[in-house]
């Protein structure tokens, strides 16, 4: 089975004048051989750039995640993944262990 990695958006805060968006709340969630860890975490942005400036009702789940990938940068976006994947890792190998003889 392949793990499949799904980034979502939680919640985007604006600006109600505008429309621009200066908060998104992202979750990402990973899945691999039936076992499943997730993040959650937020973002900010600077004003947007007037020629480049989308309204907010027509906003996509892809564009909101790209600016999002895009603010985290490429190492945090992997730190990220990598860090579920490892969560997945200790479900199915576990090193560690509780409980009472």
């Amino acid at each position: 089975m392949t793990a499949t990695t799904e980034w979502n958006i939680a919640q985007l805060e604006r600006h109600l004048a505008d429309g621009a968006v200066y908060t998104a709340h992202w979750t990402v969630n990973l899945e691999d051989q039936g076992e499943t860890a997730g993040a959650y975490g937020s973002v900010g942005f600077s004003d947007p750039d007037p020629a480049d400036f989308t309204p907010y009702d027509e906003l996509t789940k892809e564009q909101v995640i790209g600016w999002v990938k895009d603010a985290l940068g490429e190492e945090q976006v992997t730190s990220v993944e990598e860090s579920l994947a490892n969560q997945i890792q200790e479900k199915l190998n576990p090193t560690d262990s509780s409980g009472i003889p």
